[in-house]
């Protein structure tokens, strides 16, 4: 296997993301000889005879070990953000707010490389905090240090996703967005949706869904089930709008 190829060990306790090369990886359950591994698949052993499974790491796996800054959009609305809109392969999205990337990832990985993610951050911290979890994902990412409230210059993209306290004063909205296209605002306040949604219908707006998604993760075990931990609840409010 290629040297600096990330791989993920897995077995059903603990995983540990590495990279591959010919050395002794240290964890509690002994050392692994990541030497051993040639491919995806292979099986090895640490010292102390824990097997692991060597498999190819998912974005998500790799964006965990990511450096954290700010709150982050989490993957449950990242998630219905991807799938209403209908973005993809070659779909061209603005980012607004960047924090530490994580929202930028989601959509690079979708629109891939013939599409364009250009994401703006007024922070100089965050733009390059942000910057540097782009370049250990691999992604690619136009990344602006800029405010959105009055250097977005792009037109006619898909989307635009919103991370910001007065999304009302981005002016530029409409020109940024082709027909039809979306804006997605993450808004954690009920008086910053009604603010927002009252912006966008005096704009010439549809403002198509105004959602909040709660996750509740479970544990099962044979016959027994329960909540593994506390629901995830209020994060924010996601309000999707369509120019006409």
């Amino acid at each position: 296997m290629k040297k600096g190829t990330a791989i993920l060990l897995l077995n059903k306790e603990v995983r540990y993301l590495v990279k591959a090369r010919k050395e002794i990886f240290h964890t509690k359950e002994g050392g692994i000889d990541l030497g051993k591994i040639k491919k995806f698949g292979d099986t090895v052993s640490s010292t102390s005879g824990t097997k692991f499974t060597a498999v190819e790491p998912t974005l998500f796996d790799r964006m965990k070990k990511t450096k954290r800054g700010p709150q982050i959009i989490l993957p449950k609305d990242a998630g219905l953000i991807i799938t209403e809109t209908g973005i993809g392969p070659g779909s061209k999205v603005i980012d607004a707010g960047t924090g530490t990337g994580w929202m930028a990832s989601f959509l690079a990985n979708i629109v891939g490389e013939k599409g364009r993610v250009v994401t703006y951050e007024k922070s100089k911290a965050n733009f390059k905090l942000s910057k540097e979890n782009f370049k250990f994902l691999g992604l690619k990412v136009t990344s602006k240090h800029g405010s959105a409230y009055k250097d977005i210059k792009e037109k006619n993209f898909d989307l635009m996703v919103l991370d910001l306290a007065e999304p009302w004063k981005v002016k530029t909205i409409h020109q940024n967005l082709k027909p039809g296209g979306y804006v997605v605002a993450y808004l954690p306040q009920v008086s910053q949706v009604m603010d927002f949604s009252k912006f966008l219908e005096k704009n010439n707006f549809l403002v198509d869904r105004i959602v909040e998604v709660q996750e509740r993760e479970w544990a099962v075990k044979e016959r027994i089930s329960r909540p593994k931990s506390q629901a995830i609840g209020h994060t924010a409010f996601l309000v999707f709008a369509r120019r006409l």
